[in-house]
């Protein structure tokens, strides 16, 4: 590397961590770590990771405490993304422990990271982290800590050298390779020259790579002048509220060809879902919670409504809604019930028939079922036209310009009266209306 290069890359690394500190990320440079990890081989800030624990989880015993930590620290797994789909659980679903707060020994949710309230946390970003590898240190460019975890790495490429990004995302390759343990509870890789970013998940390849252009709920506005695409990348992505969320709702373990993808939601996807559940949050009345999300042809709207269930169910205010998905052929039936499941969704249930449909839609809240609209088919008798009152009812009609409207469409709002409908339609852009 040149002198120039090497200049140039550490001011594409120096304005991502002056970003990140406007951000409210704290930072600190590797070397001043060191003294917190025994050896370079540990990778979680143990002091950091306790206190942050105690501190959300006030009730916890020291001797909890202590095993709690050494759950995350002794991680026994087969492969990297086996490691990796259990932290993601142990953050997102929470960790158990035994203890008696009064009434007995019973088990008790540890949270690692509090998402209900974004500073309970501590961020911090940090240059030069030094990791011993198997055969060889590393020391990627920048780590983000949450609570201890280190759980995105960014790689810095100067913008002048021979294709910057895949250089990047080569490098960020033998990382994993050479310092697995790292990866273990990373969620989020970044590849950077300041004119170009992309973002993914341990595992990917170059190709899986992509852009973030939309540093939503901001707008490029408010990011000042002179604004690249790391500057929108890290507004859209690294915000502490974004990327918490993104964490917690935005991310899924797919099975495919026999092994375990991890996939995280693009930009459209992000800011489609918040909007949608912006709407129904801040609605003035039942007619005005519904939409339609404007899709473009493989933007991955299953993915979409996944994420959209994920983040429904998380809304106290809702009172664990039932989610009905419905499509208008037995094709997109399957695929979307196969998508839920493969992503991990609690319990979907499929409806096999009319009766059976009823029968569901009967059941009351916390359900998610999966039908074609023309089983939503007239009732035989008017006292058996409404199926449900219930407000907390989400209705998710696939590609909704081919079947809302004339009978199938009147018979399914007469059925659920009160429930909120959302569509996607086929369109050049992907935004809600």
């Amino acid at each position: 590397m040149t002198t120039q290069d090497w200049n140039e890359k550490h001011l594409v690394e120096d304005r991502l961590i002056a970003q990140l500190q406007r951000l409210g990320y704290t930072y600190i440079h590797g070397s001043y770590l060191e003294g917190e990890r025994q050896t370079l081989r540990d990778v979680i800030l143990l002091q950091r990771l306790s206190d942050a624990v105690r501190r959300i989880n006030p009730w916890i015993s020291e001797d909890n405490l202590q095993r709690v930590v050494r759950d995350i620290t002794h991680l026994e797994a087969a492969s990297l993304m086996e490691a990796n789909e259990v932290i993601h659980e142990h953050i997102v679903h929470y960790m158990s422990i035994e203890q008696d707060l009064g009434r007995g020994r019973k088990n008790q949710t540890v949270r690692l990271i509090d998402f209900d309230n974004v500073d309970n946390n501590e961020f911090l970003v940090v240059n030069q982290f030094k990791v011993a590898g198997a055969t060889n240190n590393i020391i990627p460019d920048v780590v983000l800590f949450v609570n201890g975890l280190p759980l995105v790495v960014i790689e810095c490429k100067s913008p002048f050298i021979t294709g910057p990004i895949a250089q990047a995302v080569k490098q960020l390759e033998r990382y994993q390779a050479e310092a697995e343990r790292l990866f273990y509870y990373n969620q989020i890789l970044l590849a950077t020259c300041g004119q170009q970013v992309t973002y993914a998940t341990v595992g990917a390849k170059l190709r899986h790579y992509g852009e973030w252009k939309d540093p939503y709920p901001l707008t490029p506005a408010d990011l000042g002048q002179e604004v690249n695409p790391q500057d929108v990348l890290v507004a859209g992505i690294l915000t502490k509220q974004n990327l918490l969320d993104l964490i917690q709702n935005f991310i899924v373990f797919e099975p495919e060809g026999g092994r375990t993808v991890k996939k995280l939601a693009r930009y459209q996807q992000f800011r489609a879902v918040n909007r949608v559940i912006g709407r129904i949050v801040h609605a003035e009345s039942l007619r005005d919670r519904g939409g339609v999300v404007w899709h473009t042809q493989g933007s991955g709207k299953s993915l979409t409504m996944v994420y959209l269930a994920v983040k429904l169910r998380r809304i106290a205010e809702l009172q664990n809604p039932a989610i009905v998905v419905v499509t208008d052929r037995k094709d997109l039936d399957a695929q979307i019930t196969h998508t839920f499941r493969r992503c991990g969704f609690p319990n979907p249930f499929h409806a096999e028939s009319v009766a059976d449909l009823r029968k569901l839609l009967r059941r009351g809240p916390g359900l998610t079922i999966m039908t074609t609209i023309q089983k939503f088919q007239e009732a035989e008798s008017d006292a058996d036209r409404v199926l449900s009152v219930d407000e907390n009812i989400f209705v998710l009609v696939d590609e909704s310009h081919r079947t809302q409207y004339k009978d199938l469409a009147v018979n399914m709002r007469t059925a659920l009266p009160n429930a909120c409908y959302l569509g996607s339609w086929l369109s050049p852009c992907l935004s809600l209306t």
